[in-house]
């Protein structure tokens, strides 16, 4: 596949440096056809982009390009040692000369989250169940509901009157069938379908999604959302609800972008799916519907504005009203998030806009308003990446475990609910590769690949800043 190699140098600097590192600005293209893909632990070659929502060997997954035209401490010492050794002990008569690092030395563990219907829910949002039941398959596209009888999904899908969607509490087994009854389209890739009945009514407890329905300006840039969707996954398969949660990195004219950073994102199928958001009085909101995309599946994935066809939508929806709203993943304990505190109080949520600042308030053991310092300098239990080193809160308490240290890398990771280390599929080898003699090992799309230039009479050099090592 040819690629241009600004765009893969990007996407590999984001995934596995995950917060750091250059992007190329060069325009060389790339044309590395004929590699070898060096198999992973499990011997089978499969290290590619995330698409089962963190279930594969690389735990900060997602769901993969949108169809259409178109990624420490030492151990503690022994408190009670023996006072009277044995003065002769027998040797080891083979001693490992080479024993495994000792994992403490890596720094602190987190522990995995809940597992829902043998999938797990998305790691960002507080999506209660029943609007995790509202994102429907048209086996092909995604769609989602946003009113009881009412799906949006993108129009490139080539809905029609007759287009079926179906729902599902498997995420595998969507077996709750609806056909369209009417179909309309604005002038951007946006679908609104009329099922013509109450599906709430016929499918236990579905519950629509609203729209969001402020602006999204500039501001939400770096702010993290959440898509969804039932496409391709990285071991080619498709028809599973999943999801991903990427930063929003663009804002231009009718389009919201985020960024997969190389290491998960939308695939084919995926295609009008949901991007989802907190608003400001805390609930989920859809945001956008997906579009387009980067064809890696690990990339950058542009998604239609909600906010741009609001009063388009609403004409033939009717206004977009929120009840109460309920927990769905947010604990007691709280979270921050974009300067607000949102908590759990008597199974409704509660949110809270910080007048300075949002962090751990020991009186009542979570993460609330306060004034006073934070304890956890602005760090709660989701966590983020500093460099290679995963740092989260835990009951007041700043937690660091340096990735690097441990041959991993630091990125969302949905066993945890948060930022963790996952493992380096590429073994520390980036996208520009090194040299083992006359053959390149370098990393592509989240896979450690190979190429023998003496085997076609070249030899491995640097070619340049923009191509790396490569066969010349």
């Amino acid at each position: 596949m040819n690629r241009t190699r600004v765009l893969l140098a990007a996407l590999l600097v984001a995934g596995l440096a995950s917060c750091g590192g250059d992007e190329s600005t060069g325009g060389a293209t790339d044309n590395r056809d004929g590699d070898v893909i060096i198999p992973g632990p499990d011997g089978d070659g499969n290290n590619g982009h995330v698409g089962n929502n963190g279930q594969d060997p690389d735990p900060g997954s997602g769901i993969g390009d949108a169809q259409g035209p178109y990624q420490p401490g030492d151990p503690e010492p022994d408190p009670d040692p023996d006072p009277d050794p044995d003065p002769d002990p027998d040797p080891d008569p083979d001693p490992d000369p080479d024993p495994d690092p000792d994992p403490d030395s890596c720094g602190d563990e987190r522990v995995s989250q809940k597992v829902y219907y043998g999938t797990r829910e998305p790691t960002y949002l507080p999506l209660r169940e029943g609007q995790i039941l509202a994102i429907g398959n048209f086996y092909g596209c995604t769609g989602t509901l946003i009113a009881p009888n009412w799906v949006i999904s993108a129009s490139h899908c080539g809905h029609r009157r007759g287009s079926r969607i179906c729902f599902g509490t498997d995420p595998a087994n969507a077996n709750i069938c609806f056909d369209a009854q009417n179909v309309y389209e604005p002038s951007g890739d946006m679908s609104l379908l009329d099922l013509g009945r109450d599906i709430t009514a016929e499918v236990p407890g579905i519950e629509p999604i609203p729209l969001f329905t402020d602006q999204l300006t500039n501001d939400w840039i770096g702010r993290t959302a959440e898509a969804a969707g039932y496409g391709q996954q990285e071991n080619g398969s498709s028809g599973e609800r999943e999801f991903t949660a990427e930063p929003i990195s663009a804002i231009r004219g009718d389009l919201v972008t985020i960024d997969g950073e190389g290491r998960h994102g939308v695939c084919f199928g995926d295609s009008g799916g949901p991007m989802m958001v907190i608003a400001e009085d805390g609930t989920v909101r859809i945001a956008g519907v997906l579009s387009h995309g980067d064809s890696s599946c690990v990339g950058q994935d542009n998604y239609t504005r909600i906010d741009s066809y609001r009063d388009w939508i609403e004409g033939y929806t009717g206004p977009t009203v929120i009840d109460g709203a309920q927990c769905g993943q947010v604990g007691e304990q709280g979270r921050c998030v974009d300067g607000r505190a949102m908590w759990c109080a008597n199974d409704e949520l509660t949110t809270e806009n910080c007048a300075t600042r949002c962090g751990w308030d020991a009186d009542t053991e979570g993460f609330r308003c306060i004034d006073t310092p934070d304890p956890c300098q602005g760090i709660d239990h989701y966590g983020s990446c500093n460099g290679q080193v995963a740092q989260w809160c835990e009951n007041g308490v700043v937690k660091r475990r340096d990735c690097a240290a441990c041959g991993e890398q630091c990125g969302l990771n949905n066993d945890v609910g948060g930022y963790y280390c996952n493992e380096d599929p590429c073994e520390g080898v980036d996208y520009f590769g090194q040299c083992d003699g006359n053959v390149v090992r370098y990393c592509k799309d989240n896979e450690l690949r190979s190429r023998d230039c003496a085997g076609e009479g070249l030899r491995c050099t640097w070619v340049s800043d923009d191509l790396g090592n490569w066969c010349q």
